[in-house]
């Protein structure tokens, strides 16, 4: 222990054997924030877009890309305000995406591959992690979260398809089904018929990436960019809500567990 950190504990009246008591309950809270991140951002995604984002073939060029980055970056803007408001750390976005990619990949390669013996390469997730390193970074810059979310959202919107290209464009290879021109993702789509299926997409042919990457889906693309300054306005604001703090009053013993010095008087 250096002299900095007894001068510092001499301060506050603690005993090292407290300090290591805060300390291990830091790094609880820490365990524990990272897994509420994952946790409420992974829920929050199920219940607002979860069937546009499980298999390869669902992944379409008009609602996928509209649909998807709108619900994402709703737990970005939130957990951003969140970390910005009580920390002034501009990394909340950027966890939020980054604990939400991680959580995902482990419910898709235990669930789908581990238990329903389904290839992982046709259940990959889309990721916003580009996006939200961006919403991050104009925060940093700006400090101003009405420009983040002018700025940020629109980048965040329109970076999401090329983000996921790299992994999708394979699906994209015309081949021949029937005597007809369609995709590999559509080839999949027939040939792994699904209980889940939403079959309202295959009555409209608009759920599929028939159309080989056709000007439609920087059509949804624009519109996501748009409705996501929106958006991450509503959940920036509610974010700043969730964090006002709420002061409970607090009883001696409490105080005297961690170390704290006791006024006689107020007992």
């Amino acid at each position: 222990m250096t002299d900095n950190d007894q001068a510092i504990l001499a301060a506050a009246e603690m005993s090292p054997r407290i300090a290591r008591y805060s300390r291990t309950f830091d790094y609880l809270i820490v365990v524990i924030a990272a897994f509420l991140v994952w946790s409420v951002t992974h829920i929050h995604f199920l219940l607002f877009a979860g069937d546009w984002d499980f298999f390869i073939d669902w992944k379409d060029r008009q609602y996928w890309i509209l649909i998807t980055p709108i619900v994402s970056i709703m737990s970005a803007a939130a957990f951003q305000a969140i970390f910005w408001t009580l920390f002034r750390l501009p990394i909340g976005a950027t966890a939020s995406a980054l604990l939400f990619l991680i959580g995902v990949w482990i419910v898709r390669y235990h669930a789908w591959e581990g238990m329903a013996y389904f290839p992982l390469s046709l259940v990959v997730p889309a990721t916003g992690l580009v996006g939200a390193m961006a919403l991050d970074f104009i925060l940093v810059l700006s400090r101003s979260w009405v420009i983040t979310a002018v700025f940020g959202g629109v980048i965040y919107g329109l970076s999401f398809f090329p983000t996921n290209w790299i992994y999708l464009a394979p699906y994209f290879q015309p081949a021949e089904h029937m005597g007809e021109m369609a995709s590999v993702a559509d080839i999949i789509g027939y040939v792994f018929p699904r209980s889940g299926t939403p079959e309202y997409i295959r009555i409209i042919e608009r759920g599929t990436l028939r159309t080989f990457g056709d000007s439609a889906n920087w059509v949804s693309a624009f519109f996501s960019a748009f409705v996501c300054m929106f958006a991450y306005s509503v959940f920036w604001l509610m974010g700043v809500v969730a964090c006002t703090p709420k002061y409970i009053p607090v009883g001696y013993r409490f105080k005297e567990l961690y170390g704290a010095k006791i006024d006689a008087g107020a007992l």
